[in-house]
């Protein structure tokens, strides 16, 4: 029989993508970005032409299989619960990203505390008087949280499998190491197998754990991208410096759906949901002025009421300025570009800055039409009548399309008591018979300026 031959080998991988290379490389050759290649280790054991035996795969009819993702443990929390569909999944694995300083540790002690049964917290980075500080600052004094201060892999892994808790909470997910791997804490190698294996334990003994993450200077979760497709739910915590608004997206989520996001308010005793966030969203000082529409978006099964501000300037540069916060910057462009083609409104001359309030980014195309009659109320500094919002996508040839959800817009906009409502014409035959307020349908973006300004 030929003898074992072990040899260390190294490798090199992009933190960002997870790609392996045989050398380094300052740009990775597959992602493109730079400085992201570490190194490795790779142990090869070389058992000659031994045969190798593999352990036989249980195998399970489908129909035999005891669905328990109808099962879920709800965190009595509700913005939390409606991102999860209801709750976690027992065994399952959720990473909550985020900057930081930005609220993690403090929501996932949120998390434990509203659970009704025994959990455990293990932290690498605080020490149990700095949790208990933390603790105390939220009025939490739970006996059924339990803390373990531990780094390290395998002792983690031995907690999940042997203690009672059935809810486990690591924070963070970069501070775990093991003795095995010769690659520092944190690192891509590290950070993979860690969570490799904490997966697999979850799983097994049908656990649920939190890990929380950070977040790189480029907002991407820290770690290899194949971090996000080991775990089932991937939660990300966002929010301005300047901003007491959180919110928590879901960017992955194998039991439910990934386009539904939790609104909480940062204050001194911790995060709290946000029940009516429009008092946040809307700046009501700035109603009477120029520049600022009304619309509202869709995220899931939530409708929300954005102001948009604009404020339109003659410019000092020989290149306009175009600063966008809040939505799309290349969308705000070809609203420019179909305002100037078939409008005749000239922004060449001119600085354009497109601010959404309350520190929120909006995805949903439907405030197309807001921002263009903005930016027509901000270049001819005409305020846009109270009470009134707009709502719809604008197309490449000046149209205004339709979009999805105009029933359940629209009854949000009458609830907090806006009196006009400029809707596409499409929608005409999609909303509820009962409405009192000012429906006005236009076709064309022009068409709004009509309606609007006269």
């Amino acid at each position: 029989m030929a003898a074992i031959i072990v040899r260390d080998k190294t490798l090199f991988q992009c933190a960002n993508c997870g790609a392996t290379f045989p050398r380094w490389f300052g740009r990775c050759p597959n992602c493109g970005s730079w400085n992201s290649i570490e190194e490795i280790p790779l142990l090869i054991k070389n058992k000659g032409r031994k045969n190798v035996h593999s352990e036989t795969s249980t195998i399970i009819s489908l129909s035999e299989i005891s669905s328990s993702l109808n099962f879920r443990i709800p965190t009595k929390i509700a913005e939390i619960d409606r991102l999860l569909g209801g709750g976690f999944v027992p065994g399952s694995v959720t990473l909550l990203a985020g900057e930081p300083g930005i609220g993690k540790s403090t929501m996932v002690l949120e998390i434990l505390n509203a659970l009704d049964s025994e959990c455990v917290y293990v932290s690498g980075e605080e020490s149990y008087e700095q949790i208990k500080l933390r603790a105390n600052r939220l009025g939490i004094n739970n006996s059924k949280i339990q803390i373990a201060n531990e780094t390290k892999l395998e002792t983690i892994i031995h907690l999940i499998e042997n203690h009672s808790a059935n809810f486990f909470a690591i924070d963070s997910i970069q501070t775990i190491y093991s003795d095995e791997y010769s690659s520092a804490s944190g690192s891509v190698f590290q950070v993979r197998e860690a969570t490799s294996n904490i997966v697999d334990i979850a799983k097994k003994t049908n656990k649920i754990v939190i890990l929380i993450g950070h977040v790189n200077k480029e907002g991407n979760i820290a770690g290899p991208k194949t971090l996000e497709h080991i775990v089932d739910c991937v939660l990300s915590l966002e929010g301005e410096r300047n901003s007491n608004l959180r919110i928590l997206r879901s960017l992955k989520n194998r039991f439910g759906s990934t386009f539904e996001l939790g609104l909480f308010e940062m204050g001194e005793a911790g995060l709290v949901e946000l029940i009516e966030p429009t008092k946040v969203l809307i700046s009501h000082s700035s109603v009477n002025s120029s520049g600022v529409a009304f619309s509202a978006f869709v995220e899931g099964a939530r409708c929300l009421i954005t102001e948009i501000q604009s404020l339109v300037s003659n410019s000092s540069f020989n290149i306009p300025q175009r600063s966008v916060n809040g939505y799309d910057y290349k969308r705000v462009q070809m609203i420019l570009a179909v305002l100037d083609k078939k409008i005749r409104l000239n922004f060449r001359s001119y600085d354009v800055y497109i601010n959404i309030t309350g520190g929120i980014f909006i995805s949903d195309p439907a405030i197309d039409l807001a921002i263009a009659v903005a930016l027509f109320s901000s270049l001819n500094d005409i305020v846009i009548p109270n009470q009134t919002a707009i709502l719809g996508e604008i197309g490449l040839t000046g149209e205004v399309r339709n979009i999805n959800a105009i029933d359940k817009r629209v009854k949000e906009l009458e609830r907090l008591g806006f009196k006009k409502i400029i809707l596409p014409k499409s929608s005409k035959n999609q909303l509820p018979k009962k409405i009192n307020s000012e429906l006005i349908f236009v076709e064309k973006v022009g068409d709004a300026f009509k309606m609007l300004f006269g």
